[in-house]
């Protein structure tokens, strides 16, 4: 019989083996997509081996000071190992075949195309590795007329319709202030990996996976085809309203705080009565669909009575009763939440993790023990992974020697 266990695992604490434990993935990424990837399958307990080319990723130099770690860096390649290797040349990509040889999923996020003219792509390696779940990430898909394009977060939530419909309702226009699409994306992808571990484990060989950043934010359209498919009419931006209820909206308090409100057909009497309105002789309020039909109206009424208290009384009053409701957050208040500490989201230990804080993969169980440690220094494994290739002493350093790979002790002025 299950027996649920939520609120008694508390958050990162791993006294179970992790989900994957034993999973070995080795990543080919740059940006945000791919190591964001990569990330969930990390805190998840993989062991997640990155491949740099010499110089170290391009994020590594996004620091705030000279002699200051890359923070969004070590957000995005905590708890990874690091191997130097100039894939362009063939020594460095025999490196590379060899490590797929010993893992289980490879994610790379190259321009379409560009791993299979170095002899590293799905068909080049599926011979030799036929259990091989094998990640492409790009901006528009492994086909289509698109394909060779280039694409980036804005212009796939563009091209995926998000632009249209986020922003003000006098059509201005904004863009979703996280990387939805990068983000996303790399969420796709994981899950495809983890769909097809789970088939590869059951002895029915390895799969391609191709995500794109503009199927992403597409892929996301359920309410807007909804109402398009209903209403004939393209879906235009709304603001914080909701396309098919209200109130679902944000409101200005008299501290001048906003909050907002998940209205839903059930909690609207008790909205009312903590509003200590009256609407019910008022057929544009009838009903949940009247409700949306007017929801202006509506928010011009519900704006009157918000005025006249602060944000922090109504958000208390209106959970009392059961209102879904809640702050406008920013990041600073975020991150003082007490709700997110209690679920351990970000973990402050400057000592392990290289910064004061990381964003954790927000996946709360046993067996899951989420961020575990500081991100790599560039090549801090590279001796390492080649020793476990079988490689002797003479032979990785002829390879450095020819500018091949690089450990940590010999690269300088760069840093994770």
């Amino acid at each position: 019989m299950y027996t649920s266990h939520v609120g008694k695992v508390g958050p990162g604490s791993g006294s179970a083996r992790p989900f994957l434990e034993g999973v070995r993935v080795l990543e080919l990424t740059g940006a945000l997509a791919g190591p964001y990837c990569t990330t969930i399958l990390s805190d998840l307990g993989a062991d997640v081996i990155k491949v740099e080319p010499l110089d170290g990723d391009n994020m590594r130099r996004r620091r705030m000071g000279p002699d200051q770690i890359s923070m969004p860096f070590n957000l995005v390649h905590r708890g990874k190992r690091s191997v130097a290797v100039d894939i362009k040349t063939k020594a460095g990509q025999d490196i590379v075949r060899s490590l797929a040889k010993e893992v289980d999923v490879f994610v790379e996020n190259f321009r379409v195309g560009a791993l299979e003219n170095q002899g590293l792509g799905y068909e080049d390696l599926r011979d030799d590795c036929p259990d091989l779940v094998y990640c492409s990430i790009s901006g528009f898909g492994q086909n289509g007329p698109l394909r060779d394009a280039k694409g980036v977060d804005l212009i796939a939530q563009a091209y995926g319709g998000l632009l249209s419909v986020t922003g003000s309702e006098d059509g201005t226009l904004a863009k979703s202030g996280f990387p939805m699409a990068d983000l996303g994306c790399g969420m796709w992808g994981a899950i495809g990996i983890l769909g097809a571990l789970q088939r590869a484990r059951g002895g029915h060989g390895g799969a391609y996976i191709d995500v794109s950043l503009a199927d992403t934010i597409a892929g996301w359209s359920v309410w807007e085809v909804a109402d398009y498919m209903g209403s004939a009419e393209v879906p235009g931006p709304l603001g914080t309203a909701h396309r098919l209820a209200a109130p679902y909206q944000a409101f200005k308090c008299s501290d001048g705080q906003l909050l907002v409100i998940g209205g839903t057909d059930r909690s609207w009497l008790p909205l009312c009565r903590v509003l200590e309105i009256d609407l019910s002789h008022d057929a544009r309020f009838a009903s949940e669909y009247s409700r949306f039909v007017h929801r202006e109206a509506l928010a011009e009424v519900l704006q009157q009575r918000f005025d006249t208290q602060s944000r922090d009384v109504w958000v208390e009053q209106l959970r009392s009763v059961g209102v879904p409701c809640g702050p406008v957050n920013n990041i600073e208040q975020v991150l003082a939440d007490p709700q997110f500490a209690a679920r351990g989201l970000f973990p402050e230990d400057p000592e392990r993790f290289g910064q004061s804080r990381v964003v954790n993969t927000p996946v709360v169980a046993d067996g899951a023990p989420r961020a575990r440690s500081r991100a790599p220094e560039l090549g801090a494994d590279t001796a390492a992974l080649l020793t476990e290739l079988g490689l002797d002493e003479a032979a990785i350093a002829e390879l450095h020697r020819d500018g091949v790979v690089a450990s940590a002790d010999v690269v300088s002025g760069v840093r994770s």
